[in-house]
C-alpha cells in the first residue's frame, strides 16, 4: 500500500497513537492497516533523535552556566567596587565622578555609575571640565594666597595673608582664606616659644612711668627700647632697638659686636634724629645696666626724655619690645646662625627698615604696617 494514499491529518493520529497512547508501532500498524515502517518513520519525522536532544540541552545548560558566570562576575566586580568606594557613597557627584575615573582601568565605568547612583552622561561631561567654579577660584585665590605668603618671608598665617588679599581686592572670607593655608599646608614658621611671667622687685634709678599702659594715642608720648643678642659664627651681635608705642615702628635701632653704653645711646640717639619730638617723650627699658648708667640718665635729661623701668626679671613690664624681638627670631632669625656679624647685620635691617616698619601687618594696628598707619593719620 503507498503511504501517499495517507492525509497529513492521519499521519498525525496515527503519530499520536503510538506516542500519547503509548500503544506499539506494530499494534497500531496492524489496525489502522499501515505497514511498521512506514509507521517507523512518521514517529521519526515528529520526534527528535536522541542525540540531537542531548546536543541540545547540552548547548542550553552551557548557555545557563555561561548566564551564570557572568552574572557572578558581576556581582564580585560590584562588591569590589564598594569595599572601594565606601568612603565616596554619601559624597557629591564631582567626588564620584573623581573615583570612577582613578579606577576606570580597574573596573567597568558603566558598572560602576550603577553600583555609586552617577550619571554616566555626567561623568563624561565632567571628563571634559573636571573643576567646578568654585575649585577653579580656589585654584586662583591660593596662588595669591602662596605670593602674600611668600612675600612675608614664610611668617604670615592666615589674618595677615586675608589682610593682603582684602587691600588687593579680593572679596573672600577670612574662614576661606584660613581653610585653604591649612588644606594646603601654608602656616607661619615660628621657632620660639613665648616668655613666661617672672614677677620682680621695682626699680630705683627711675620708676616705672608706663605702669603697662601700651596704647598711646599721639606718636613720640612714650618709647619702648631693649637689646637682644643675635648668635653668629664670629661671636654675638647686640641688637638694641626703640619703639614709639603709638605706631609700633621701630624708630631707632644699633647693631654692635659689644655691649657698651653706646649701643643703646646710638639707638636712642637714631630716634631723636628721626622723630623730632617737640614734647617730653617717656622711655621705657629694663633695669639693665646700660639703661642704668650715669650716660644714660644724663643723655635723657638733656633731650627732655623721661627715663621708666620695669620690675627686675618681669619682661611683661616692657612686653612690647619682649614682642617685637619675639618676632624677628620667629619670622626671620629662626635659631639660625649667621656666618658672619655683617651678614647678620643685614638681615635684620633688612627685617626692620624694609618688612617691618613698611610691609608687616600688626595685629595691634587693625591689619596695617607701623608705616602705612602712621601716613593714614597724618
Amino acid at each position: 500500500m503507498s503511504t501517499q494514499r495517507f492525509t497529513p491529518e492521519f499521519k498525525e493520529e496515527a503519530v499520536r497513537q503510538v506516542l500519547e497512547r503509548g500503544k506499539s508501532v506494530a499494534e497500531i500498524s496492524a489496525r489502522l492497516g499501515v505497514s511498521s515502517h512506514s509507521l517507523y518513520k512518521w514517529v521519526k519525522a515528529v520526534t527528535p533523535d536522541k542525540t540531537e536532544k542531548q546536543a541540545a540541552d547540552l548547548l542550553e545548560a552551557k548557555s545557563e552556566i555561561l548566564k551564570l558566570r557572568a552574572q557572578l562576575r558581576r556581582t564580585e566586580e560590584e562588591r569590589d567596587i564598594l569595599k572601594k568606594a565606601g568612603a565616596v557613597l554619601r559624597e557629591g557627584a564631582r567626588v564620584k565622578y573623581r573615583f570612577i575615573n582613578d579606577h576606570r582601568h580597574e573596573y567597568r565605568v558603566m558598572t560602576m555609575c550603577r553600583v555609586l547612583r552617577a550619571s554616566r552622561a555626567g561623568f563624561y561631561a565632567w571628563l571634559q571640565n573636571p573643576l567646578s567654579k568654585l575649585a577653579i577660584d580656589n585654584q586662583r585665590l591660593l596662588g595669591l594666597i602662596r605670593d602674600s605668603y611668600a612675600a612675608s618671608g614664610g611668617v604670615y598665617g592666615s589674618p595677615r595673608v586675608f589682610g593682603d588679599l582684602r587691600e588687593a581686592g579680593e572679596t573672600c572670607g577670612k574662614h576661606r582664606v584660613a581653610r585653604l593655608m591649612r588644606a594646603n599646608k601654608i602656616k607661619a614658621l615660628r621657632g620660639y616659644k613665648a616668655p613666661r611671667h617672672i614677677a620682680g622687685r621695682p626699680s630705683i634709678i627711675s620708676p616705672n612711668r608706663l605702669n603697662r599702659e601700651f596704647t598711646v594715642d599721639v606718636p613720640d608720648r612714650a618709647w619702648v627700647t631693649d637689646i637682644t643678642y643675635i648668635r653668629t659664627w664670629q661671636g654675638w651681635l647686640y641688637l638694641a632697638v626703640v619703639l614709639d608705642l603709638y605706631s609700633r615702628k621701630v624708630v631707632g635701632w644699633s647693631m654692635k659686636p659689644t655691649l657698651a653704653r653706646e649701643l643703646v645711646l646710638d639707638a636712642l640717639l637714631m630716634a631723636l634724629w628721626r622723630r623730632k619730638p617737640m614734647q617730653p617723650v617717656i622711655v621705657h627699658s629694663d633695669q639693665g645696666t646700660q639703661y642704668g648708667s650715669d650716660d644714660w640718665r644724663r643723655f635723657c635729661k638733656a633731650n627732655q626724655l623721661e627715663p621708666s623701668m620695669s620690675r627686675r626679671g618681669n619682661c611683661w613690664d616692657n612686653a612690647v619690645a619682649e614682642s617685637f624681638f619675639s618676632s624677628l627670631k620667629k619670622e626671620r632669625i629662626r635659631k639660625r646662625i649667621y656666618k658672619t656679624r655683617e651678614l647678620a647685620r643685614a638681615d635684620i635691617f633688612d627685617y626692620i627698615e624694609v618688612f617691618y616698619n613698611r610691609t608687616r601687618r600688626h595685629s595691634h594696628l587693625g591689619g596695617v604696617s607701623p608705616e602705612a598707619f602712621e601716613q593714614a593719620a597724618l
